[in-house]
């Protein structure tokens, strides 16, 4: 069984469309009737997207079919299919896909309810899998194909997590963003094209077959009941940028997600930043300078830099008192991201420390606290 956050397109899109998966939410109860299961997912670029065309699925043989309507039969057991509906995510906001939002309210904002979760700080989006009409202002997912109907299930016994986009008319999906844990048994599985390939609805009668992704990722921990997986950074280490099935030629099967975390459920909350650039390296539109890691840090900070325009770049860390600790990049830079890390070399000892960018002229400074 596989979840999958599906988004449907044809050609890549840009950084400001890089949208990802963030935290996995298991049913702290059971799924005997209606869960408290959630999906939560991120857009870290400077601008809104639309989720009009992107799909919510959990059966890695099916998805791939979308491009020729709706799902009507083939879906395994307890998998689905689901269309988002007409919304718009804004720049650094969070989608919540539930499967009840009485059940996720219930379980995670039991006397605050609606308001609680919107009154959390940041962009929230909330949309649920139960059809129960607009009373409860909830948007619905659409249905392309569950078994049963209504279906939204994540045991925790290892599952796998996308996110995939169509543009409406090419032959092929694209993948977006996966998450797989504990196992990688259900990571997507592009043989659905073999062998005579997939003619969507384009004009055109030529078919088109995927590419064979390599499967080679890490799965992250398994979670016990009651608890979730989240994204502990925006970067996707070991992820291939080219022979892929994903955004720009990734391959989404080849991340390694062995460092995603465990921890309490948190619907609508991260500490990951809204950046200018994606994990590629796209320019951001300013100078940004953004904790991809643990701040506070223990062992190392790891900060990512996005430059708008190639030049000569200079990364320092200063304490209190404005004293240089470490310099730990001066040189010529392309625009897009640069990454560094600063592993506490300089300091006497744990506290406050500013890390500081400097790129033609223009600065940006970001707070850094070193724990013991």
């Amino acid at each position: 069984m596989v979840l999958t956050l599906v988004v449907l397109a044809a050609a890549a899109r840009p950084a400001a469309a890089h949208l990802l998966v963030t935290e996995v939410g298991y049913d702290p109860l059971d799924e005997t009737g209606a869960t408290a299961e959630f999906i939560e997912i991120l857009n870290p670029g400077p601008t809104t997207v639309s989720l009009a065309n992107f799909w919510l699925a959990d059966d890695e043989e099916a998805y791939p079919l979308l491009v020729n309507g709706p799902v009507t039969s083939g879906v395994t057991l307890q998998d689905f299919v689901y269309r988002f509906p007409a919304v718009s995510l804004p720049a650094g906001g969070l989608a919540v896909i539930c499967h009840d939002s009485d059940a996720f309210l219930d379980a995670y904002f039991p006397s605050s309810r609606m308001a609680g979760f919107f009154g959390q700080a940041g962009n929230q989006l909330l949309l649920e899998i139960t059809n129960d009409g607009s009373a409860d202002s909830v948007p619905a997912m659409i249905d392309y194909g569950s078994n049963p109907a209504g279906t939204l299930s994540m045991a925790n016994n290892g599952e796998c997590v996308g996110l995939v986009y169509w543009d409406g008319v090419s032959d092929r999906v694209v993948d977006h963003d996966w998450v797989c844990w504990l196992t990688l048994t259900f990571i997507p599985n592009k043989d659905v094209d073999y062998p005579l390939g997939i003619d969507g609805p384009d004009p055109g009668f030529d078919e088109s077959w995927f590419l064979e992704d390599l499967g080679s990722a890490t799965a992250a921990p398994d979670a016990a009941e009651g608890s979730s997986i989240h994204r502990a950074a925006l970067a996707e280490p070991s992820e291939l940028a080219s022979g892929g099935n994903g955004e720009g030629g990734h391959d989404e099967t080849s991340e390694n997600w062995a460092g995603w975390v465990i921890g309490a459920h948190s619907p609508s909350v991260t500490t990951l930043p809204v950046v200018g650039v994606e994990p590629g390296g796209v320019p951001s539109a300013e100078l940004r300078l953004v904790s991809v890691g643990a701040n506070p840090f223990v062992d190392h900070a790891q900060v990512r830099a996005a430059l708008p325009r190639a030049g000569f770049a200079r990364v320092t860390v200063h304490d209190l008192a404005g004293r240089l600790v470490a310099t730990l990049f001066e040189g010529a830079a392309g625009a897009g991201a640069l990454d560094v890390t600063w592993d506490g070399r300089g300091a006497e000892a744990a506290g406050l420390f500013f890390m500081r960018l400097e790129l033609e002229g223009e600065s940006r400074t970001l707070r850094l606290v070193r724990l013991r």
